[in-house]
């Protein structure tokens, strides 16, 4: 993991726990220092780093920083270092902090992964600002003697390890997109006889592994992924991605299966598939589609027998032919699903690119 810290080197206070920090982190870490903005910048644009972690607020390179950072993929931590406490905010306030507050500092802090704060008066500011639920108390042992200079780099780590874990679709290299795609087929089918060509042996390096597996958790498809897995026969590593802490969008909800929101009671296969694209039209208008859905459907469509006429007929009767057609193509892009089991044709227009655009940024912070 690389990690970037930019800090004011006329704060003595922070330059000095960044120093102590920094030099208390294991292997596991590779840090690099950073308090001239330029120098900064040609870091960020030059070097392939996973985490920006920025101390202290209201300096005007901030807002260059995340820039860059937002345009290189690199996620954003924030140390303030106190200095949202109100005691400072109020000093120059209409003059300096409120226009900053405004150009920057506020949104700062709120696109970045997590806060640390280094105590409970401090959190208790942060939860009064609200532009954060994010925060976590990291004493600093710089200034307290509570905590050791270890276990303050530990717990620093362990906060950049649950910011890597979070929404890992949007980290995964093409690579470990495409074996994600590989792996969901097979485990829908349980068969590599469903491929066009044989899928080639699955090799990935260990951090795309962990991506993958807690991704597979976090969406609910972990039975899927891990019945992939074993059709094709992979070795990977033994990660228990529910043991794996992460963060979740402040409006995400617990994914329910397609069965357990339209029941078991229907008259024929058809009015199950009808029921289940009305079902779809309503997740897609709550921004609630997941790929746990595409899979549930394109299983319920590859197991059953459906008169495709008639549900073709009824779904245009119903006004769902068109969403039908979208996620039709949905599921050729994501589960691997394949025309001859389509009961209407693929659509490709720019509200089925919006739906993808939804399905991808269902763990988005």
């Amino acid at each position: 993991m690389r990690v970037l810290h930019y800090y004011p080197l006329t704060d003595s206070m922070i330059a000095q726990h960044v120093t102590v920090l920094t030099s208390s982190m294991g292997l596991e870490v590779e840090n690099h220092l950073a308090t001239d903005s330029s120098k900064a910048k040609t870091l960020l644009e030059d070097g392939s780093y996973d985490l920006l972690h920025l101390h202290g607020c209201w300096r005007n390179s901030l807002r260059t920083m995340i820039g860059i950072a937002q345009k290189q993929g690199v996620r954003i931590v924030v140390t303030p270092h106190g200095q949202l406490e109100p005691w400072v905010v109020d000093q120059n306030y209409w003059k300096e902090k409120l226009p900053k507050q405004l150009l920057y500092q506020r949104d700062i802090i709120r696109q970045a992964y997590a806060i640390i704060i280094q105590g409970k008066m401090e959190q208790e500011c942060m939860k009064k600002l609200a532009w954060n639920p994010r925060c976590v108390i990291v004493r600093n042992a710089v200034i307290t003697r509570s905590t050791t200079a270890e276990a303050m780099a530990k717990e620093t780590y362990a906060i950049y390890r649950k910011v890597m874990d979070s929404n890992p679709l949007q980290l995964m290299s093409d690579e470990t997109l495409e074996a994600l795609g590989i792996i969901i087929k097979a485990g829908i089918t349980g068969d590599t006889r469903w491929f066009d060509t044989p899928p080639s042996p699955v090799s990935l390096p260990q951090e795309s592994w962990r991506q993958l597996l807690c991704y597979a958790h976090q969406e609910q498809i972990t039975s899927t992924i891990e019945r992939g897995l074993q059709v094709l026969r992979c070795t990977y590593p033994d990660i228990d991605a529910s043991q794996i802490p992460y963060f979740l969008p402040a409006d995400y909800q617990q994914v329910s299966c397609i069965g357990e929101s339209i029941g078991n009671q229907f008259a024929s296969e058809n009015d199950r598939l009808l029921a289940t694209f009305r079902l779809v039209r309503k997740l897609i208008a709550s921004r609630q589609l997941s790929i746990r859905h595409l899979i549930e459907i394109d299983q319920e469509l590859r197991q059953h027998h459906c008169g495709e006429d008639a549900l073709s007929e009824t779904l245009k009767e119903h006004k769902l032919w068109t969403l039908a057609g979208r996620i039709m193509q949905l599921l050729s892009e994501l589960t691997g699903f394949t025309e001859g089991f389509m009961p209407v044709p693929p659509l490709n227009d720019r509200t089925t690119r919006q739906i993808k655009r939804q399905i991808e940024n269902h763990l988005k912070i």
